[in-house]
């Protein structure tokens, strides 16, 4: 599957829907998990491109009853493969608008940027308090337990990868922003919800003549976990001002250390893992740049101590 091309994949689409002959199409994205093209400019297709695809499955189960849910538009699976069929695929109608990038959000007046804030919060709120599902029905303590042992073993990841190639300094650094989440335990008392997990600015789609956002896309890592997650990108790409705009407008499960969790360790999960994929992969400019960051936040630490 992972060798096959946009133009056998089109095919095979034309082939199984033969309405869809003709259009034209398009390759929207290329990654080592997915393929994803657009047809007559009006429909999505998404192919996996490895063998696992049960968050696929996952999707294809749990999108129709959020769709219904959520306050934004989603992708809606009009067109699936078969169970049977060897090229696995999904199709949907394409969202209107485009990604809401962090150069358009900066362009944003203060009444857009509130606004964008409120359908945020709106929408993580439904998301978080969804429980249609039975996946979404777990023991909240051993599902915490759980949860902080993954990031224990997140942590020695890192100690066993990347910390041969940082300095002291750096290593300590890192070693306090785990210390500081993995030991408190109020940081652990959080009621677990279901994640969209990968909720970043090139998944939230706007309209940008108004501002209004139009839907969200890319729901291939929901899981159940910590509602702060969720924000971890929008801290990263928006900055943690909006962050807190969103924050005011939440109506989701929050706890006292919510905000902590957020700007103190998920907002640093994302570079944390580059670092570790730039050492696994020898990607050693990579590495670099995340250095620089590294001894930016180690600045910033000595300055706060």
């Amino acid at each position: 599957m992972g060798t096959m091309k946009a133009e056998t994949l089109h095919a095979h689409l034309c082939d199984r829907h033969p309405e869809l002959s003709g259009e034209p199409y398009r390759v929207l994205s290329s990654t080592m998990q997915n393929l994803v093209i657009v047809v007559g400019e009006r429909l999505v297709f998404r192919f996996p491109l490895t063998s696992d695809h049960a968050s696929l499955l996952l999707e294809m189960k749990l999108l129709p009853k959020l769709g219904k849910h959520l306050p934004l538009p989603v992708p809606d699976f009009l067109y699936t493969s078969g169970r049977k069929d060897k090229i696995v695929y999904v199709g949907y109608p394409m969202i209107p608008g485009i990604p809401l990038e962090k150069e358009l959000l900066a362009k944003f007046d203060d009444s857009r940027k509130k606004a964008a804030a409120r359908q945020i919060a709106d929408f993580l709120t439904a998301l978080h308090q969804f429980t249609g599902d039975s996946m979404t029905r777990v023991d909240p303590r051993g599902f915490r337990d759980e949860w902080r042992k993954t990031w224990s073993g997140y942590y020695r990841a890192m100690e066993q990868t990347v910390f041969p190639h940082l300095n002291r300094k750096q290593k300590l650094w890192i070693m306090q922003v785990f210390y500081d989440y993995l030991y408190p335990s109020g940081h652990f008392k959080f009621t677990p919800c279901l994640l969209h997990s990968d909720f970043k600015n090139d998944h939230i789609f706007h309209d940008p003549k108004t501002g209004k956002l139009t839907g969200v896309i890319d729901f291939g890592l929901l899981r159940m976990g910590d509602p702060a997650y969720d924000f971890h990108d929008l801290c990263l790409s928006y900055g943690e001002t909006f962050t807190r705009m969103v924050l005011d407008h939440y109506g989701g499960p929050a706890d006292r250390t919510f905000e902590q969790r957020i700007t103190r360790f998920y907002a640093y999960i994302l570079r944390f893992s580059s670092m570790l994929h730039a050492v696994q992969a020898k990607d050693w400019n990579k590495l670099a740049l995340r250095m620089e960051w590294l001894n930016e936040k180690g600045r910033e630490w000595d300055d706060e101590v």
